[in-house]
């Protein structure tokens, strides 16, 4: 740290791959970007049914949240419905935290 990404390309074919590295502090994870922003380690990431694990959509939106494109303004509008109160109420904290004109605070009323 304070290096957050690793990026490295296969000469052969192009292929890239992106490696987004956190930070932690005992048992909540950090928000590289803002550290006031945290949330339970334990709640970062699931698992799908087959056991690969991913980032919850409530952390992938709010690194989306910086320089939004449309594709990640589509990402929101599809996902927002589907986040309980307590992960809508979080990414509103950590927007209104972070980017405090944020057009997504408007959907995430509850």
């Amino acid at each position: 740290m304070p290096i957050h990404e690793i990026h490295t390309t296969n000469e052969l074919n192009g292929d890239t791959v992106e490696v987004l590295l956190n930070e932690t502090e005992g048992n909540d994870w950090k928000f590289s970007r803002d550290l006031r922003i945290s949330y339970p380690l334990n709640s970062v990431w699931s698992y799908s049914e087959t056991g690969i694990p991913y980032l919850n959509p409530e952390i992938v939106l709010l690194y989306k949240a910086k320089n939004t494109r449309e594709k990640d303004h589509q990402d929101f509008m599809e996902i927002k419905d589907y986040l309980d109160n307590e992960k809508k109420q979080w990414l509103r904290y950590a927007l209104e935290l972070h980017e405090l004109s944020h057009k997504w605070l408007q959907f995430l009323s509850f």
